[in-house]
C-alpha cells in the first residue's frame, strides 16, 4: 500500500469516527429533550392537581394559582414566584 492510499485511509477512518460521534451526540441530545419534555408534562399534571385539589376544598382562586405556580416552580427548580397585591402597593 502507498502512503497516499494510507494517508486516504486514515482520513476516511477519522471523517467515519467524527460523523460515529456527530450521530451520538445528536441522539443523547434528543433524548435529553424528550425527558425534559416529560418531566415538564408530569410537573404540570401535579400543579394541576394542587390547583384543581385547592379550589375544591374551599381554597380561593387566587390563592390556588399561587400554590400551583409555586408548585411548579418548585419541581422545575425555579425560585418561588413573588405576587405583589396590586392594592397594596398602590
Amino acid at each position: 500500500m502507498s502512503d497516499n492510499e494510507e494517508q486516504n485511509e486514515r482520513t476516511e477512518s477519522a471523517g467515519s469516527f467524527e460523523d460515529l460521534i456527530a450521530g451520538i451526540e445528536t441522539e443523547m441530545s434528543a433524548d435529553r429533550l424528550h425527558k425534559q419534555g416529560a418531566y415538564a408534562i408530569t410537573a404540570a399534571r401535579i400543579s394541576g392537581t394542587v390547583l384543581t385539589e385547592a379550589m375544591s376544598s374551599g381554597v380561593p382562586h387566587e390563592l390556588a394559582k399561587e400554590m400551583a405556580a409555586d408548585t411548579w416552580n418548585s419541581i422545575m427548580g425555579f425560585a418561588p414566584a413573588e405576587v405583589v397585591d396590586a392594592e397594596a402597593v398602590g
